[in-house]
């Protein structure tokens, strides 16, 4: 499964123009006063205008090569980006996925995270640069029940759920791109914040394209 477009909610134009265009060096597609639009690699993440009274927050995960994932967090840590840390480790395995990630945040609080799948055949003789950011692969969506959600998404779509308990956390789709279905009450790995449900559109391109768009602090899921 590969997500096309990822379309987020900010009050921070200007700053994420700066640290994901200068600073991270992703093209600008979209410049407009309440919307900006980033290419990465095969993908769109566009922010647009937020409620006043919400201050939103998500969790990311981009792509990388499976071979570069050490160049990867060195070219982090040039930018003057602090990784996220836990009990001393700003390197994180999941063995069941067999992949390799690393966190930092972005201005807006969004925690962003940087992920090697072992088992993807993307390795790269080239030096790590903001090109080899391939895709996002993973974006979060909080939900009161995930059960039902994610029965929606794998009965209308025909996807599969990737691990997960399917109560509390059920990530949708495959190693090219997931949706992680978790309980709006089950804090984020691994920085613990509890997560919350935010004006999130996502646009999945395969068998079938759909949209998933949020409507009345609910998930609305349709073809495109």
């Amino acid at each position: 499964m590969k997500l096309t477009e990822v379309i987020l909610s900010t009050h921070q134009f200007e700053t994420l123009k700066v640290f994901y265009g200068s600073l991270l060096g992703l093209d600008i597609v979209v410049d407009q006063p309440s919307q900006l639009s980033f290419q990465v690699g095969s993908t769109i993440l566009g922010f647009c205008e937020a409620d006043p009274k919400e201050k939103p927050y998500y969790h990311i995960a981009f792509a990388i090569p499976t071979n570069k994932f050490s160049e990867a967090k060195q070219w982090v840590s040039e930018r003057g980006i602090p990784l996220f840390s836990k009990d001393g480790q700003d390197e994180f395995s999941f063995e069941s996925w067999n992949a390799t990630a690393l966190y930092f945040y972005d201005p807006d609080g969004n925690l962003i995270e940087f992920i090697a799948h072992h088992t993807l055949n993307n390795a790269t003789d080239e030096a790590f640069e903001s090109k080899q950011i391939l895709r996002i692969s993973e974006i979060g969506l909080p939900v009161d029940n995930v059960p039902e959600t994610a029965n929606k998404l794998i009965e209308t779509f025909q996807l599969s759920q990737w691990g997960g308990d399917g109560r509390q956390f059920a990530p949708i789709g495959d190693a090219e791109g997931a949706l992680i279905v978790v309980d709006k009450h089950r804090p984020w790995f691994p920085d613990g914040r509890t997560p919350a449900v935010f004006n999130t559109r996502v646009t999945i391109e395969g068998t079938d394209s759909m949209r998933i768009s949020l409507q009345n602090n609910l998930y609305e899921i349709r073809s495109s």
